[in-house]
């Protein structure tokens, strides 16, 4: 009928009406707002204000990483504090271990084998004027009474001396060792301290006195005690200074310090 409305098909409220009486479908479009024009390829997207972000200047960046920085470098300070007196004490642990270990070691062989020094022998004496300089050579038998522990001489020195005057000086021409219960032929060589030699030693015999001052290191298994003094003093009585020089009498006293 003319004049009547026709009612919308119902859609079961699927479809709705606009300000200009048209259409829309719910899965349809919006229409663009109006006063702006409509683009396919538009979107609009609009947040609250209070979840705007924004850019922080460099100047924010710098002093976080500046402060980044600061805190890993005092961190790795803190943890190097922490290593060092460790490292440090391990280190003085090992050494104090090392130290009671050798220590008791030696201690042990002193107190159960009770090292002695060693004792000499005058073989023979030779007087050399016609050389220069002028020197004595004192042919030595050395023994090693120790039945357990080798010897080995260092810093030895050696003094000949008429009348409590020094005439002569020198060292052992080579240092050595001996092993266990072992001899050994060595010579000392003094040299003459002055031209002129005092005039008492024209008379013959001649009376003499070496002075040696030893040091000695005991050995046993490798390894090697601390330097032990030996004093050595041995007055000797030789028929006369020229070539064919024989010893008439000699005695010897050894002073053996083992500290």
């Amino acid at each position: 009928m003319e004049g009547q409305l026709q009612e919308a098909p119902q859609n079961n409220g699927t479809t709705t009406t606009n300000d200009n009486n048209q259409i829309v479908s719910p899965h349809s479009p919006l229409p663009p707002p109006p006063g702006r024009a409509h683009h396919d390829n538009m979107y609009i997207v609009q947040f609250p204000k209070d979840q705007v972000y924004r850019v922080p200047p460099s100047e924010n960046a710098f002093i976080v990483e500046s402060y980044r920085n600061t805190t890993n470098d005092k961190k790795k300070k803190k943890q190097r504090g922490c290593c060092c007196p460790r490292f440090l004490l391990t280190i003085v642990l090992i050494l104090v271990t090392i130290v009671a270990v050798v220590g008791i070691t030696l201690a042990t062989l002193f107190f159960v084998f009770n090292p002695e020094g060693p004792t000499f022998t005058i073989t023979r004496f030779e007087v050399k004027n016609v050389t220069r300089p002028p020197h004595y050579e004192i042919y030595l038998k050395a023994k090693n009474p120790n039945k357990r522990l080798g010897i080995v001489y260092v810093n030895s020195e050696a003094s000949m001396l008429f009348d409590d005057t020094v005439v002569a000086k020198g060292k052992f021409t080579k240092l050595m060792e001996q092993s266990v219960d072992a001899s050994t032929q060595f010579k000392v060589v003094v040299t003459r301290t002055s031209k002129a030699l005092p005039k008492k030693m024209a008379k013959m015999p001649v009376n003499f006195e070496l002075d040696m001052n030893l040091g000695v290191r005991m050995t046993a298994s490798g390894l090697k005690t601390w330097v032990m003094t030996s004093h050595v003093v041995c007055k000797f009585k030789v028929n006369n200074l020229g070539k064919d020089s024989k010893i008439l009498s000699q005695s010897w006293v050894n002073s053996f310090k083992q500290y």
